[in-house]
C-alpha cells in the first residue's frame, strides 16, 4: 500500500510539473516556393449566354513566409500566417511583366510528436490574399501600362517538422497543399480604370508549398 501511494504521488507530482511548463510563443521565418496548377477564366457577360475564355496552365512562386504561433496546450498551438512574394515567369515571355502577392490568415496546429527539441506537427488555415499583376507592352505604336488587382480567399493544409538545435533557435521545414481562388477587382490602362461592370475575371491556383527556415522560441 505504501507503494502504491508513493507511485500516486509520484505520478501526481510528475504531471504537476509537466503540466506548468510554460507556454511557447515561436517566431518562423525563412524561404519558401510553391507549385501550381492554374486556371484562369475571363468572361464578357452583356451578352446571353456569356462569352468565356478559359485557360489551363501552371504556376510557380517564391515567397517569404513569417509565421507567428502561441501554444494554446502542449499539442495545439494558434497563430498568423503571412506572406508575400511574386509569380515566376517563363524566361521566354517575361520581357515587361512583374507581379506581386501578398496573404495574411490564421493557421493551428496540432503536434503529433512533441518533445523538447524536435516536434512534428500537423497544420490547417484559412487566409484572404492579393495578387497584382502589371504588364507593359506596345498596342499600335502605343505603350500601354496595364495592371489588374485581384483578390480572394485561400486555405492550406500542411505537416512539419521543428528541430531545437540551439537552445531557443530551431530550424523549420513544413510542406502541403495549398490554393488560392482569386477574382479580379481593378483593371487599369496607363492608370486610367477600366470599366469591368460586363466583365468577370478569376484565378485560382492548385499544388505543393514548400517552407525553410528558423524559428525562435520565446
Amino acid at each position: 500500500m505504501k507503494k502504491i501511494f508513493l507511485g500516486i504521488i509520484s505520478v501526481i507530482v510528475f504531471t504537476a510539473a509537466h503540466a506548468q511548463r510554460k507556454k511557447e510563443f515561436q517566431i518562423r521565418g525563412g524561404f519558401g516556393f510553391a507549385v501550381y496548377g492554374s486556371t484562369s477564366e475571363f468572361a464578357f457577360t452583356a451578352y446571353d449566354p456569356d462569352v468565356v475564355f478559359k485557360d489551363e496552365d501552371g504556376a510557380a512562386t517564391v515567397h517569404l513566409p513569417l509565421e507567428l504561433r502561441y501554444e494554446i496546450s502542449e499539442r495545439f498551438n494558434l497563430g498568423l500566417d503571412i506572406k508575400w512574394g511574386s509569380y515566376l515567369y517563363d524566361p521566354d515571355s517575361s520581357d515587361g511583366k512583374s507581379n506581386r502577392f501578398f496573404v495574411l490568415g490564421i493557421g493551428a496546429e496540432y503536434t503529433l510528436v512533441n518533445r523538447d527539441n524536435f516536434r512534428w506537427y500537423l497544420g490547417a488555415g484559412f487566409n484572404a490574399a492579393g495578387l497584382e499583376l502589371e504588364e507593359n507592352y506596345t498596342s499600335f505604336g502605343i505603350p500601354i501600362n496595364q495592371v489588374a488587382t485581384y483578390s480572394g480567399s485561400g486555405v492550406r493544409i500542411n505537416s512539419g517538422l521543428l528541430w531545437f538545435f540551439a537552445g531557443k533557435l530551431g530550424l523549420n521545414f513544413n510542406m502541403g497543399f495549398d490554393s488560392h481562388n482569386f477574382s479580379l477587382k481593378d483593371l487599369e490602362h496607363n492608370g486610367q480604370a477600366f470599366d469591368l461592370t460586363n466583365y468577370e475575371g478569376k484565378l485560382n491556383v492548385k499544388g505543393a508549398d514548400f517552407t525553410l527556415g528558423l524559428l525562435v522560441r520565446l
